[in-house]
């Protein structure tokens, strides 16, 4: 196979994109294309090595992934090895915890469905993931099981015939992913099943190439320089909130089928990617695309995702300097066959994933080892597990969908008089405000679903989705049981009405598994027109409700943030805060929207602001009372906070005489 140094230049693009997309500095927003970019090189320059070898006959499978692991696992290791000094220093329990099971997965070459069960690739917590990037790595390993055995089983047949097999392939692949992209889109992000079609697309150039030579000069300058503007496109002005992959990923992927197609040495585009520096990059790009991911995590985990342009700029030129001595005294060595024998490289690649893999359980089944910390650290940490302590029996998922029949109930199991409903939020208070309510003689039943406002017909994801149904059976089971006579509503409204994480702009930018919904305006008005329709009908059945408007969010993991500051700087806090006027910015629609029910005898509202903002320190809204950790997350409350809450709560229904 002869070699093509612009091939190495779209490398050096895909990885450049990449990198400076991961410093989240906006310009390079759509960054994340690259990793489409590769897959269709991937695609490419493997088939065209398996397709010639098996029509001169001399393909062999194990020469195949001795190939596969002189080019991938080496520099893996070796980065890996150089993550775990510095997540044994500053990771958290659970974050170490997590980043154990990440080595287990990776070393099986299935992080990518570990991380599409974990994390949303665009959530804050993911960039504190240091391997989340291997699960490209996974993708392709997955279709180089699969890809091989088509393309043996079907080489013997008619160019046209294996064309025909993999265009079909590559069509329901495609189709797979607009579809997935709109109901499972974090699936339909890291999963095989969805970014097939695009190893697929590099496939059939490599099959197809012949049928290319023929193109003159003006043509292919055209077809080229669009295959790059595309990219670029793609680059400059794609974002989280793209459905992708899907239709809108064959921008990228034309754009680098048009470069492999057509960008050779007598066009503009392949000149400049066939530039010395260009090539250089492309050299290392997969060293360069290991190493950054690791520098920005640790980087944001040291400084608590306060982490300035000038760091990452500083990070993003590291990472060429690692990823060129990982090439030379790494990736090269172990590619030389006279260096390492076949033995030596199957036998070592088997032991050290061995190595990693038990290391990764330790981790896992040590709760992420704790005792790596004082007793102070831990004792701060776990303000994490400060929470309902009924979370797992009462709290409704997804995954544990729970009918309104076989709720929780606190205290008079036989006459509940008061049902709190709503998400996690609502779960995060239950427990302490039964307790309240328990102390003056009533019983509370839980009805709460995680991510789920109280809202009739509100559709998270979709109509399947257990938010949905879990809805729809709550009128008819508050109007059937009259003993319920006070409802008490509450959720994350302002996620749900405003549709983006919660940043409070001094460095805290809050983890969500769930990325921004990015609300249309007719979204905002369907979630409040519906929100009010769910009060009114509780209103018109007679029951009284009470209505909790947001709880301030903190922006910052409490514990973990408290921990951190006195780990890295050796300081207490007993002051936390946020600024009041930006949650009063935040919360200004929601409010709006919260209000505009209108004034009702049978309606109270609660304005946990009251309690929480420009009170204890001005201008601020506290995280902390005298040193107790008011949250057990970045806007959850902890049973401390609940408990102070609940008491207000109490304190105001007396007040109106329902108590």
């Amino acid at each position: 196979m002869k070699y093509r140094p612009e091939i190495d230049g779209l490398r050096a693009l895909a990885v450049l994109a990449v990198i400076f997309c991961h410093t989240g500095l906006g310009l390079f927003s759509g960054g994340f294309v690259g990793v489409d970019v590769f897959f269709v090189i991937s695609g490419y320059l493997i088939t065209l090595i398996i397709h010639g070898e098996l029509q001169q006959e001399k393909f062999s499978i194990v020469q195949f992934y001795e190939r596969r692991i002189r080019r991938i696992l080496p520099a893996l290791f070796f980065v890996i090895l150089a993550c775990i000094p510095f997540a044994w220093m500053w990771m958290m329990p659970d974050e170490f915890e997590a980043f154990s099971k990440s080595i287990v997965k990776v070393n099986l070459f299935i992080s990518n469905i570990y991380f599409w069960k974990e994390s949303n690739y665009f959530s804050p917590d993911a960039q504190l993931a240091p391997m989340l990037h291997t699960w490209s790595l996974a993708v392709e390993e997955q279709f180089y099981v699969l890809f091989p055995l088509i393309l043996i089983l079907f080489h013997k047949c008619k160019l046209r015939v294996l064309l025909s097999i993999i265009s079909t392939m590559l069509i329901v692949s495609l189709a797979f992913s607009e579809w997935s992209s709109k109901i499972f889109p974090v699936a339909n992000y890291y999963l095989l099943p969805t970014r097939s079609w695009e190893l697929g697309v590099g496939s059939i150039i490599a099959l197809s190439m012949n049928q290319w030579k023929n193109t003159n000069g003006s043509v292919a300058q055209l077809l080229s320089l669009i295959g790059l503007l595309l990219i670029l496109f793609s680059v400059l002005t794609f974002d989280e909130g793209t459905p992708f992959p899907g239709l809108w990923a064959l921008f990228p992927v034309i754009g680098a089928a048009l470069i492999i197609v057509y960008a050779k040495q007598n066009t503009l585009v392949g000149q400049f990617l066939s530039w010395k520096p260009m090539v250089g990059i492309g050299l290392i790009s997969y060293s360069a695309y290991l190493w950054h991911h690791p520098l920005f995590a640790f980087a944001r985990i040291r400084l608590q995702g306060d982490v300035q342009p000038e760091v990452y700029l500083g990070l993003s030129v590291l990472t060429l300097i690692l990823a060129f001595f990982t090439w030379k005294f790494v990736e090269q060595p172990f590619r030389n066959k006279m260096t390492f024998t076949r033995k030596q490289v199957f036998i070592g690649a088997l032991l050290i994933s061995v190595v990693f893999i038990v290391f990764g359980k330790v981790g896992r089944l040590s709760g992420g080892l704790p005792d790596r910390f004082s007793l102070e650290i831990r004792e701060m940490i776990g303000g994490a597990k400060d929470t309902n302590p009924r979370r797992g029996e009462c709290h409704a998922q997804n995954k544990k969908f729970i009918t309104p029949n076989n709720s929780c109930v606190y205290g008079d199991e036989a006459f509940p008089t008061f049902a709190i409903l709503g998400d996690s939020h609502a779960m995060a208070l239950a427990h302490q405000l039964s307790k309240s309510l328990v102390q003056n003689g009533y019983g509370l039943r839980e009805l709460t679903f995680s991510a789920c406002p109280p809202i009739t017909d509100f559709v998270l994801l979709h109509k399947s989705d257990g938010c949905y149904r879990y809805n729809s059976q709550i009128p008819n089971y508050l109007s059937l049981h009259k003993e319920i006579e006070t409802v008490i509503l509450t959720a994350r409204w302002t996620l749900h009405f405003e549709g983006t994480r919660f940043n409070n702009f001094e460095g805290g930018l809050e983890a969500s598994r769930i990325a921004d919904t990015k609300l249309t305006p007719e979204r905002a008005s369907e979630v409040g027109d519906l929100y009010r329709l769910t009060v009114q009908k509780l209103l018109e059945d007679g029951k009284r409700v009470v209505l909790i408007y947001p709880v301030p969010e903190v922006g910052w993991h409490v514990p973990y943030y408290l921990a951190k500051k006195l780990l890295f700087e050796g300081e207490h806090s007993d002051t936390l805060s946020t600024s009041f006027e930006v949650f009063k910015q935040r919360t200004e629609f929601t409010h709006k929207q919260l209000a505009s029910v209108g004034e009702h005898h049978n309606l109270m509202e609660v304005r946990p602001e009251n309690i929480f903002c420009d009170n204890h320190v001005q201008g601020r809204c506290v995280a902390q009372f005298d040193g107790e950790l008011l949250y057990f997350d970045d806007n959850h409350l902890s049973s401390v906070g609940a408990n102070v809450l609940s008491e207000y709560i109490v304190k105001l229904m007396k007040e109106k005489g329902w108590l």
